[in-house]
């Protein structure tokens, strides 16, 4: 097999940052499960063009047809394919995920062998950001939760950039978990799983707890078997108690329509609110939705 990938790729219209391998029906309908969307009738729209590439090829796939271009000098480029290679195996493609928000930096990548996702890459210029990251789920997947699932790691190291690897989800459309209840049982179980991973940091209030601090209706997704599957550990750290299931359910609103919660304790509200200015502040392109995931959160009543 040869080291030189065949970077022909389609830009993925419905997402504007996700590059899809254009020389395979299997490799295209892996790079296209890398789009998430959370409303029904996307999912469905999704599942179905997923489909109808598998049978046909990725001439059915919209978009720009580019050569990708690795966002790295060759020599170093090569040096990290080299390394995911000792630590993953041969693979021969890949889709590209490039971050859209101004404010949050690095890309990953779905490594494909014969069309099939091997392993997941996250890059990042802060390799303490990424080691930290490693170490939780590498934390949350030996506990073996019961409710959710989390990727197995597999490595990680450093180089033009810091990396991790981890086994690649299935490689279709995920949905969206819409059950409040299962959400609120991931969210506790979340807690209790990081309360034996993360160490407390010396200025975290002494009744603040563990949390997953992104913890929307895109990180949260459902596969066909309504298995529940858990991505993107890098904010975990420590909240005010009710901080995720908050955010959870102010998202959930904004994506599908669930309903808001009645109240909700004041200092989670005051929690949320910091973080959304804060991403508003370094995230330029999510301004409207930003501004709407306040205007909600003003509306509910703090108890």
């Amino acid at each position: 097999m040869s080291d030189r990938l065949d970077t022909r790729s389609i830009r993925f219209p419905a997402s504007g940052h996700i590059w899809i391998p254009a020389h395979g029906r299997r490799a295209a309908a892996s790079g296209l499960s890398m789009h998430s969307p959370c409303r029904p009738l996307k999912v469905l729209a999704q599942r179905a063009l997923w489909a109808g590439v598998r049978v046909a090829g990725p001439r059915l796939i919209p978009g720009e047809r580019v050569v990708w271009q690795a966002p790295l000098p060759d020599d170093d480029w090569q040096g990290l394919l080299t390394q995911w290679r000792d630590a993953a195996g041969p693979f021969d493609g890949l889709a590209v995920y490039h971050r859209p928000q101004t404010g949050r930096t690095g890309f990953a990548a779905l490594l494909l062998r014969a069309g099939h996702g091997v392993a997941f890459a996250r890059l990042h210029p802060d390799a303490g950001r990424i080691q930290r990251e490693f170490t939780v789920v590498s934390g949350v997947h030996r506990a073996q939760p019961r409710s959710f699932r989390v990727a197995e790691p597999i490595a990680t190291g450093s180089g033009a950039l810091a990396w991790m690897l981890t086994a690649s989800v299935p490689n279709y459309p995920l949905g969206a978990l819409r059950s409040a209840r299962r959400r609120s049982a991931v969210a506790d179980e979340i807690g209790e799983i990081l309360a034996g991973v993360l160490e407390r940091p010396a200025d975290a209030p002494a009744h603040w707890v563990p949390a997953h601090g992104d913890f929307t209706p895109w990180n949260v997704r459902t596969d066909l078997g309504g298995r529940v599957h858990v991505i993107d550990w890098e904010d975990a750290g420590y909240a005010p108690p009710g901080a995720d299931a908050l955010y959870g359910a102010l998202t959930a609103h904004t994506t599908f329509g669930a309903p808001l919660p009645a109240d909700a304790p004041e200092e989670a509200r005051d929690w949320l609110d910091a973080l959304i200015a804060e991403r508003a502040a370094r995230e330029s392109g999510s301004a409207a939705a930003n501004a709407e995931l306040r205007r909600l959160l003003d509306s509910i009543p703090a108890r």
